[in-house]
């Protein structure tokens, strides 16, 4: 072998492993780069879920239950204080989220009609709801503040055998099932809600 050809060797050697290396690093690289955006997501889902805003409703109805109101109060976390005013959008819950998925019989509601149905005690009557009275229209609310939303009885689905006040005895004492969404700033969280219905007792 001439010294040219050993220096052509020696050229290739260094060019080769020049490459490894090339490659070397741009693997690590990309790792690295895959590495930080893990934990960039990891960080924004535990400050997402640190920030769940957190409320304390109480439900009071009348002696006759014939209405109630639902006061919604936003108590934190601190965290949300930079983000001002909070929207938030109350609806109700069902007492079984599974009711309507059972297959349809002939001549029985559709699984649509029976989810639409509010099955719970009470139903929006504010200004703002929706026709069926299950949800309301947005409000805005700051840290440390708190609004209400009146309510009325629910009545049996029109399908159903059951009377209006065999209804109302079954929900007596149950809960509201709440679902509040609240957003800010591109922000979004749902928070589900049971709450206990006090009733007022003449003095």
């Amino acid at each position: 072998m001439t010294t040219t050809d050993t220096i052509a060797v020696l050229a290739l050697a260094v060019a080769v492993v020049a490459a490894v290396a090339a490659i070397g690093s741009w693997r690590a690289a990309r790792n690295a780069n895959g590495a930080a955006q893990t934990l960039s997501r990891i960080e924004q889902q535990r400050l997402h879920a640190d920030l769940t805003p957190y409320f304390r409703c109480t439900v009071v109805a009348n002696e006759a239950r014939s209405t109630a109101m639902l006061q919604v109060h936003l108590e934190g976390p601190p965290g949300l204080l930079s983000y001002g005013t909070i929207e938030i959008t109350a609806s109700l819950r069902n007492d079984n989220p599974h009711r309507g998925d059972g297959p349809q019989l002939a001549g029985a509601p559709t699984p649509e009609e029976v989810r639409a149905h509010i099955w719970g005690p009470w139903k929006f009557s504010a200004d703002g709801r929706e026709e069926t009275g299950r949800t309301v229209a947005p409000q805005q609310l700051a840290i440390g503040e708190w609004t209400r939303y009146g309510l009325t009885p629910t009545s049996p689905p029109p399908w159903s055998t059951i009377t209006t006040d065999a209804w109302r005895r079954d929900y007596a004492n149950e809960p509201v099932r709440l679902s509040i969404i609240a957003g800010s700033k591109g922000s979004e969280w749902t928070v589900p809600l049971e709450v206990p219905v006090t009733v007022e007792t003449a003095a």
